[in-house]
């Protein structure tokens, strides 16, 4: 490859953009941006091309191209490089996976091209640009999203956290866990976007299931034999620990596989063990209840499973596998009659109380008034409680309403307040003077005191809009807009460095450093008196006229 060491101009119509650039969003309003920053300040950072049969084709800064296209440039600095197409490729790869601005999903097709170039993998991918494998991991796992999801990543209607924790999953999962990221709520329109926490936290509830808790022996290649052992299954977080770095333990990401297991084992063991009782811990309908299976009513469960000694004894001691619900395919130790007098604390206080209880007379029968009337009464009382719900409801609205007002007209204040701030900044950098006055340089020295060291990051974006000159430190951007910058503009410069940092709407507690710079500075000028005023206070706007009338007699004769 050769490299020219220093940049030409080359004519902008000898310059085009590359089928391979695996940007492929550009959003026009930052082009405007940039392009506006070119006009002021030209290009600060020169395009990598390559010549080719047509001209020169962009290797790296196609952005930069169409900014400079908007703001009608005849020319560009370039550097020149001599790249096959291989190799041309792979420099975009890299050079827009350095990129922070590029889009996470167009990062992850830049990374899959890059493995798809021979003698490339992961490990390769690490040395080439920077990434550390769990990145890019992560990154190329976004390929696996569903066509919807992408979409919705790519339009940005869920975050980079969404879309990771979706693409982790069994395709035939992620639209449920793509559901699960919205909820609308009842003075919602339209469903709102959760925290990716979360999502996160359904998924962990409902997705992924701790192997460690499986009830089968994970090394089991006969339970389902087309899926072989867990152990060495690609589906489950403990197969890439580096996509998984948030997951606790081993965990199965195919329920359907997990759940096939465990029934499989529930067969097994019935089987090898007739002896056992089967139960249900969770409810269902009786036609989907297991044949013969307890319910949860039927018997109870001892502390101890599989060890009838650690309880008294019992001749309704058993042993028992969970056939439905939480746990299921585990073994157990339950007592079978719900009213045993060993395990059932009741019966057995009943049992040692002597004499038996004695039983409460019988409450009279209602009559038919008395039942009626205290119908009424309920039903007075559900209208009462029901009319008091609906006049709470309507008053929550109410102030929900009043309070949204007040929020977006505070919002719209503020807005209004930050935008004549800004108006007010850059009208003090337009009309800052050749030289400081004593009363400037001494308002200059506070600012410097003031100063934050986060300014610069603010100055360089503004300089060279930030994220097309990532290659160069905030300091050089701004070193370079220094060097280039005229002598009568060092004033603007230098106030745009120490007054970046105080154009947003500052605290109660600290001082207006924009509002003095603004008096000092740039003090607006005072509106013109249209009429003279009367000595009693009140205007003669005919005398004025008749003045008027005299004057221009005057320049006439004259």
């Amino acid at each position: 490859m050769q490299d020219s060491s220093a940049f030409q101009y080359i004519a902008i119509d000898q310059i085009h953009e590359s089928t391979t650039n695996p940007r492929q969003t550009f959003e026009q309003s930052k082009l405007e941006e940039l392009a506006e920053s070119i006009r002021q300040h030209g290009l600060i950072q020169p395009i990598t091309i390559r010549p080719n049969a047509s001209g020169f084709e962009i290797v790296a800064g196609a952005r930069r191209f169409r900014a400079a296209q908007l703001a009608e440039l005849f020319s560009l600095p370039a550097r020149i490089v001599d790249l096959d197409d291989a190799a041309a490729m792979e420099w975009q790869l890299v050079e827009n996976s350095q990129r922070v601005d590029v889009h996470p999903y167009e990062e992850a097709q830049g990374f899959q091209r890059l493995l798809d170039l021979p003698g490339n993998d992961v490990a390769a991918l690490v040395a080439k640009s920077g990434k550390s494998a769990s990145h890019i991991y992560a990154r190329l796992s976004l390929l696996q999203l569903i066509p919807d999801v992408a979409q919705a990543f790519v339009e940005e209607r869920i975050t980079a956290s969404h879309a990771n924790l979706i693409a982790r999953l069994p395709q035939e999962h992620q639209a449920d866990a793509f559901e699960n990221c919205w909820r609308k709520d009842w003075q919602d329109k339209e469903a709102h976007l959760l925290p990716a926490k979360h999502l996160s936290a359904w998924i962990q509830a409902n997705l992924y299931l701790n192997l460690a808790e499986a009830p089968f022996d994970r090394e089991d290649t006969t339970l389902k034999p087309e899926a072989g052992a867990c152990v060495t299954c690609p589906r489950r977080s403990g197969f890439n620990t580096s996509l998984f770095a948030d997951v606790q333990g081993d965990q199965c990401l195919d329920a359907p596989c997990f759940q096939a297991k465990v029934t499989a084992h529930i067969e097994r063991e019935i089987a090898a063990r007739p002896e056992l009782v089967t139960i249900e811990t969770a409810w269902r309908a009786p036609k989907e209840q297991h044949p013969g299976a307890l319910q949860k009513h039927q018997y109870r469960e001892l502390d101890v499973p599989d060890n009838p000694d650690a309880e008294p004894p019992c001749s309704h001691t058993k042993s028992a596998i969970i056939v439905f619900g939480k746990h299921a395919g585990h073994t157990l130790t339950v007592c079978v009659d719900p009213d045993c007098p060993v395990h059932n604390p009741r019966e057995a206080a009943r049992v040692a109380s002597d004499p038996p209880p004695v039983m409460a007379p019988a409450v009279a029968e209602e009559t038919e008034e008395e039942a009626a009337q205290r119908e009424a009464e309920y039903a007075q009382r559900m209208a009462e409680y029901r009319a008091e719900q609906e006049r709470k409801e309507e008053e929550r609205e109410a102030e929900f309403e009043r309070q949204q007002k007040e929020y977006e007209a505070e919002q719209a204040r503020r807005e209004k307040q930050r935008k004549a701030r800004r108006a007010t900044f850059e009208r003090i950098i337009a009309e800052a003077p050749a030289s400081f006055s004593l009363a400037q340089m001494r308002l200059f020295l506070r600012l410097l005191i003031h100063l934050d060291y986060s300014f610069l990051e603010e100055v360089a974006t503004h300089y060279a809009n930030g994220d097309e000159n990532m290659q160069q430190s905030d300091d050089e951007i701004v070193l370079a807009a220094l060097e280039s910058t005229a002598d009568e503009k060092l004033t603007g410069l230098a106030l745009r460095l120490v007054l970046s940092d105080h154009v947003g709407i500052p605290h109660e507690s600290q001082p207006d450093l924009l509002a003095e710079a603004e008096q000092v500075f740039a003090p607006k000028k005072p509106k013109a008196i249209k009429a003279k005023a009367h000595s009693s206070g009140k205007p003669k706007p005919t005398a004025v006229k008749a003045s008027g009338k005299k004057e221009t007699a005057k320049k006439k004769a004259a």
